[in-house]
């Protein structure tokens, strides 16, 4: 190396220490005075701080820019136990001993402390200059004695009365049993405001273990100073994008040493572009293999060497997995032996494996294959064969594809279940399977091609898998292979899961034969393999829920709940929560449901770990809905939003959600032209994209709508267009629509038939909800049928019909918590709660009357937030308050009475209010404000 290279190199070592901004603290001048064979530095035994005396006793490192580790600081002087004066930092090169040591320093000078620190070399094994110089380090003090001079460094410290930190770095150059003893008697003598650290490559040799055992030392090692992954980010950070920093920072595995070259060449020039391309490929993995060889590998017998390159190719090397590959059975031994390079392998002792730095994996692969081409492919065979055994098909499937098998990798997904792997891997694992092998490969093996196709489904992406499906059906049948062939049966259990295709695209759709066939023949297998029913049952369990009954359906969750306990496949149980929120949602429990969702579903950790776009978005809408029935629609509106970044769904409850619940939420805060454009969008999307569920609803919404804001014959002319009348008498039929379809269309007939008058058609449509709900089990559309019927009795005359109507609503909506449904139903519907709380209901009502001021109170603070945030409100406080009275179906003298106000004032108000809204009655008033959104 030329002068001017060297002279580079130094400052380069330099500035890991400390000075080149955040860093890990890796290297110091005059510990390496040559290149290795790959540009590193490698350790060299001339030592420079001899060169002046001065070095010997101040930090070989500057910390004004490193990244501050007040973590490890913490540690290293308050970790158990607490009577320990000694404190031994034990890690090896490359793991920022000497940096945190420094900053140790710098902190306890800026707290008033003094410092004394020395830098170890090999003269100090001599224990007359090992104490001599840990004298001059504390004479560079200003100590207060005492009032005598002893020698000795431990009656020294002793005699001791302000704040001390000695720093003893590289402390491996000098320690032997005599400097270990001068270091005891320290421990041993030093006052409680007298601290020692030593930072040292080894181990503590027995004289340290002893202390420990007595609690007058702390031993922390290299796992302590392993960057966090924060940590690791934030150092690489000024140097890398974020992405690039992120995949860094996990290939170098919190190791200061190669996060600090990985910065350096960042920093140095290295294109930005590139490293976000592949930041594990610019990452200087030579150097860090160069410094693996000098100061990890070469301090290891052969016999150790050996069993590394032998298990080199497993992430986690446990001892059967050891002695299976090496067709031994030392690796219980040689496991623990891995100890001694600590943190670069970290070892476990219950039960006893160990996990290796993926770079020390990196090198380990590449000398292997460099000194015998091919054993490296021979080895993650036989990982691939024993993982299998073990159930890890995962890791299983891996190692055969490493080792250049792909047909193995195909063989082992096929022999553990091809497509009923989706029953105890879920859909995400088996999809993250899959990936592992190429498109080609899967597709010439129809098998895997299924399974990719029911992952597809259950995805949320049916329409594209329905053609590939039947093709994949024709040559299945075209092969011949007889009965027992594996993917016969497999086409015939799937063939349940893709009726979510149809069912999104017709109108009239029964998928219930083809449920029942596949269902019957998973039974049949039953004894074999449960997974059949694993996958069957759920997809019965989906339609259920869109169909009913719901009695049915909770039947089904049980069966499902046993399937996966007895096969304990775990990575579904995500779903089982959401078919339990959702039955919940069905009998009208909003509380638990949301308890379902909240408590068990966002902490099972398989939904953390393995999160699905369909059921996050589902999850997403169950949440949206509960907080809109519960009438908080802010909220629900900030869920529906949450499902914004995922791709298109067709899954009708998702579209339902983001599109005709969203735009009931606008309409409820007020926004009624935002409301109507959302429809016509869910209306033109149901178009384009073949969705005529889609359709029915946003099309109900819009003419529920138009006939709540008093556009009777907008409303009338639109449910001609839909062909109301016809869906209606369709939606009777039982089971025939999915029920969100059923209470839109019952809803929009309703409307529209008060609309024009007819209370009599209304109370039918009233009726015929109630005799469909009933049976299909959902009781928060008995509760809109007993509103709706409390509204058209009371039209036609029967108040003690509407009020049996309204006290069975109410009882209904207090034990759910449903607000919104009752507010729907406008001022009228209020007016009529108010009547009924006049009366003074009996005691036997306690719940339904506590229940019905909270629906007053809730509405009469929205008329006011709505009547006077309304930009276009042209109306003063006090006509509000009018107009809120008005609402009510009061008189003008009863009026006045509530406001304190003369009949006269108040007659001012009202034709003042009549002639802003330009009407001429207080019916038209009311119509007028609701139309105006002045009014919910």
């Amino acid at each position: 190396m030329d002068q001017v290279s060297a002279t580079a190199l130094t400052a380069a070592t330099q500035t890991a220490g400390g000075t080149g901004g955040k860093n890990g603290g890796w290297g110091k001048p005059g510990r390496y005075s040559h290149v290795g064979p790959w540009g590193c530095h490698a350790q060299s035994t001339v030592m420079t701080l001899s060169a002046d005396p001065a070095l010997r006793f101040e930090p070989i490192v500057h910390v004004d820019e490193a990244l501050w580790r007040q973590r490890v600081m913490d540690r290293l002087l308050a970790a158990a136990p607490s009577s320990a004066r000694l404190t031994l930092l034990s890690a090896p090169a490359g793991f920022g001993k000497t940096t945190v040591l420094a900053q140790l320093a710098e902190q306890k000078r800026r707290e008033g402390a003094q410092v004394a620190w020395l830098n170890c070399d090999e003269r100090d094994k001599d224990p007359a200059l090992f104490a001599e110089n840990l004298l001059a380090a504390l004479g560079r003090c200003t100590l207060d004695r005492g009032t005598t001079q002893a020698s000795p460094p431990a009656l020294r410290l002793a005699e001791l009365r302000e704040p001390l930190l000695i720093c003893i770095d590289d402390y491996e150059c000098a320690s032997s049993v005599a400097v270990d003893d001068i270091v005891e008697e320290m421990a041993l003598a030093a006052p409680p405001n007298v601290g020692i650290v030593l930072a040292s490559r080894e181990a503590p040799h027995q004289h340290l273990t002893r202390l420990q055992l007595a609690g007058k030392v702390r031993l922390v090692d290299a796992e302590l100073l392993r960057f966090t992954r924060d940590e690791s980010v934030l150092l690489l950070g000024d140097a890398l994008p974020e992405a690039a920093a992120q995949q860094v920072a996990a290939y170098a595995d919190g190791w200061p040493f190669a996060l600090q070259l990985a910065r350096l060449r960042a920093s140095g020039g290295a294109s930005t572009t590139d490293w976000t391309v592949d930041a594990r490929a610019k990452i200087p993995r030579r150097q860090i293999f160069d410094y693996l060889a000098e100061e990890v590998l070469a301090t290891l017998p052969p016999a150790m060497l050996e069993f590394l390159g032998d298990v080199a190719v497993l992430d986690t090397v446990d001892v059967a997995s050891a002695n299976a590959l090496r067709g031994r059975d030392d690796g219980l031994a040689l496991i623990q032996q891995l100890a001694r390079i600590k943190p670069i392998a970290v070892v476990e002792e219950t039960p006893w494996s160990a996990r290796l730095h993926p770079l020390l994996r990196d090198y380990l692969v590449d000398a292997a294959e460099l000194s015998a081409p091919g054993r490296m492919a021979g080895q993650h065979l036989r990982a691939a064969r024993h993982l299998a055994e073990r159930g890890q098909l995962h890791e299983a499937v891996a190692h055969a594809v490493a080792g250049g098998r792909l047909d193995m990798g195909a063989d082992l997904i096929e022999e553990a279940g091809g497509f009923l792997l989706v029953a105890n891997e879920g859909a995400v694992r088996s999809r993250l399977l899959l990936q592992q092998l190429p498109e080609a490969t899967i597709r010439k093996r129809p098998r895997l091609r299924l399974l990719q196709l029911v992952q597809q489904v259950l995805e949320a992406d049916p329409a594209s898998a329905a053609l590939e499906f039947e093709r994949l059906e024709q040559q299945i049948r075209e092969a011949d292979t007889g009965p027992d062939d594996p993917a016969r049966f497999d086409l015939e259990v799937s063939r349940c899961m893709m009726q979510m295709n149809p069912a999104e695209h017709h109108l009239r759709f029964s998928p219930w034969s083809v449920l029942e066939q596949a269902r019957q023949l998973a039974r049949n297998h039953a004894g074999q393999d449960q997974r059949p029913l694993g996958c069957t049952v759920p997809i019965e369990i989906f339609f259920l829920h869109r169909y009913g009954p719901v009695e049915r359906c909770e039947r089904r969750i049980r069966e499902v709940e046993e399937v996966f306990a007895s096969g304990a496949y775990t990575y579904n149980s995500p779903w089982i929560w959401t078919y339990h929120a959702r039955s919940a949602l069905a009998r009208g429990d909003l509380e638990q449901a949301e308890r379902d969702i909240r408590q068990s579903l966002q902490q099972d950790a398989n939904f953390l770990n393995f999160r699905q776009g369909s059921l996050s978005r589902l999850v997403s809408s169950l949440l949206g809905h509960i907080a809109r029935l519960r009438g908080e629609t802010e909220a629900a509106l900030e869920h529906f939003s949450a499902m914004a970044p995922w791709e298109p769904t067709r899954l009708l409850e998702v579209l339902h959600a983001g599109h005709v619940e969203t735009a009931l939420c606008e309409f409820a805060l007020g926004h009624a032209d935002r409301a109507m454009e959302l429809l016509e969008s869910a209306r033109h999307l149901a178009f384009e994209e073949n969705l005529p569920h889609l359709e029915v609803l946003a099309g109900a919404a819009q003419v529920e709508l138009l006939a709540r804001l008093g556009d009777v014959a907008g409303a009338q002319a639109l449910a001609e267009r839909v062909k109301l009348d016809e869906l209606w008498v369709l939606a009777q039929e039982p089971f025939a629509l999915p029920w969100i379809s059923v209470e839109a269309l019952a809803r929009a007939s309703f409307f529209v038939q008060m609309g024009l008058g007819d209370a009599t058609a209304a109370n039918g449509v009233a009726a015929a909800l109630l005799a469909s709900a009933r049976r299909s089990g959902h009781r928060l559309s008995e509760l809109c049928a007993h509103l709706m019927a409390a509204r058209a009795r009371e039209l036609l005359g029967d108040a003690a019909g509407a009020q049996r109507a309204l006290l069975q609503a109410l009882a209904l909506a207090a034990r759910s918590g449903a607000v919104q449904p009752c507010l729907d139903f406008g001022a009228e519907l209020i007016a009529q709660v108010r009547v009924w709380l006049s009366g003074t209901p009996a005691a036997g009502h306690v719940p339904e009357v506590q229940w019905a001021q909270t629906l007053v109170r809730t509405w009469e603070q929205r008329f006011r937030t709505r009547a006077l945030g309304a930009a276009a409100s042209p109306l003063t406080p006090r006509e509000v308050d009018v107009l809120c009275e008005l609402a009510k179906d009061h008189t003008t003298k009863l009026i006045a009475k509530n406001l304190l106000l003369s009949p006269e004032t108040v007659k001012h108000h009202l034709k003042a209010i009549f002639s802003k809204l330009g009407v001429r009655t207080r019916e038209d008033a009311i119509l007028e404000a609701r139309r105006r959104a002045l009014m919910p």
